[in-house]
């Protein structure tokens, strides 16, 4: 089984390592409800990444196994009864041109088109960009992208694909677009990263991109920028940065550094991919360690105003909130995944650790609310206990409300599960 990306594989050792499947009790009162337990058959087992939702309310997911142990595209529809129905949508095939083993998740169009990478297989073994197109009853699939796999993608209204793609102009990892065209799909590389001495503008840019309401592009990288204080940055790389991306009007984009990680004494370090923008430009995001207790962060990056009505001359980073020590873990540490936010306000996110009677713990899911005076209120939304779950893959807020997510093993089969938690 292969994951994507040196960061995801990184936080999925860390993932795993930590969960076994002593039961542990929920810490709040919300209601849980597992939709699917993975492993009933060839319907594909370890989903690696978090949900998408259409339009309808249905979920799709990339995961390992199925008919020919190369993987699957699955999607779970609701039933009027409460429960979901499961379907695969393809199994991938060591030995098919399409790639194996999907596992950065999918992204959806509107036009009911799915997209999604695999990290081998193809006509190079490194990695395929595929498409997946409805066809009256099935689904036609189609590789868009042959070079590697680019891990989970991103759309922009005109129906392009952004991500982290290529080894760039320095094989430190490159940001790219993939638009449709007659005769395929033509790629462009936007960025290319370690342009700079030291590699102060970052090395290895981890996926998933996400957009701001003005059509920039934000992310975050592995190593590269500063490495200032005592943190574990292999080979006294840099601890990693966040970065914005900005469209000119000839069609090229400049890249700009928002901070970078390990930049003082108690900073978060080794970054998640995965940022979220809110309407006002605040960036939040989350570090696998560092912070003053070295167990990880929850951070805000705030754009702080200039001399001119708004211009921004640079951002601030605020730790919204800092986990507990490593032997003290029943209410989280070292968050594995980004976070999400609902229309509120509020995120989400799932770390590690649980209730103390749960060795290493199983992961839970919690909430930071913002409160009046500032501040963010921490609240342990669900603690996972193994027959339930093992190892939280994030999670997204559905269009009812309610939190989807996945967890990467566990569940009655330990292949792990899809659940649902109304907050």
């Amino acid at each position: 089984m292969k994951f994507p990306r040196i960061a995801n594989t990184a936080v999925l050792a860390l993932a795993l390592t930590g969960f076994p499947f002593t039961a542990c009790a929920p810490s709040f009162a919300v209601t849980f409800k597992v939709i699917h337990q993975f492993g009933t058959g060839q319907d594909g087992d370890a989903p690696s990444w978090a949900l998408a939702q259409d339009a309808s309310g249905n979920l799709f997911g990339t995961a390992a196994g199925g008919q020919f142990q190369g993987g699957v595209v699955f999607e779970l529809s609701p039933n009027q009864d409460g429960t979901w129905s499961e379907q695969v949508i393809y199994n991938f095939d060591f030995n098919s041109d399409v790639g194996s083993g999907p596992a950065s998740g999918v992204t959806l169009d509107g036009k009911g088109n799915i997209y999604g990478s695999t990290v081998s297989g193809g006509p190079n073994d490194s990695g395929t960009a595929f498409e997946l197109s409805p066809n009256g009853g099935g689904w036609t699939i189609t590789p868009i992208y042959t070079q590697n796999g680019p891990g989970h993608m991103i759309l922009d209204k005109a129906g392009n694909l952004y991500s982290p793609l290529g080894p760039g102009n320095n094989h430190a990892g490159a940001i790219a677009e993939l638009s449709p065209a007659p005769n395929g799909w033509t790629y462009s590389m936007l960025h290319s990263f370690c342009q700079t001495p030291g590699c102060q503008d970052g090395i290895i840019p981890i996926d998933p991109l996400v957009w701001d309401a003005a059509g920039n592009l934000y992310g975050t990288t592995l190593n590269g920028g500063i490495y200032k204080y005592p943190q574990p940055c292999p080979d006294q790389q840099g601890c990693g940065l966040a970065f914005q991306m900005k469209p000119r009007p000839d069609g090229t984009w400049s890249y700009r550094i928002l901070h970078w990680f390990g930049a003082f004494v108690g900073d978060g370090v080794l970054v998640n991919g995965g940022l979220v923008v809110d309407k006002k430009g605040n960036i939040y995001g989350t570090t696998v360690v560092g912070g003053p207790t070295f167990t990880g962060t929850v951070y805000k990056l705030s754009p702080q105003p200039g001399k001119q009505k708004g211009q921004s001359v640079g951002y601030s980073e605020t730790q919204l909130y800092t986990f507990p020590n490593l032997p003290d873990c029943a209410d989280g540490c070292q968050p594995i995944v980004p976070v999400v936010m609902d229309t509120a306000g509020n995120l989400y996110g799932a770390a590690g650790g649980g209730n103390s009677s749960c060795p290493g713990g199983c992961g839970l899911i919690y909430e930071l609310s913002p409160q009046r005076d500032g501040t963010w209120k921490y609240t342990v939304l669900y603690k996972f206990n193994g027959p339930d779950g093992n190892g939280p893959w994030g999670v997204i807020v559905g269009s009812d409300g309610n939190l989807y997510g996945t967890t990467i093993v566990g569940g009655q089969n330990n292949r792990g599960v899809v659940f649902e938690i109304t907050p």
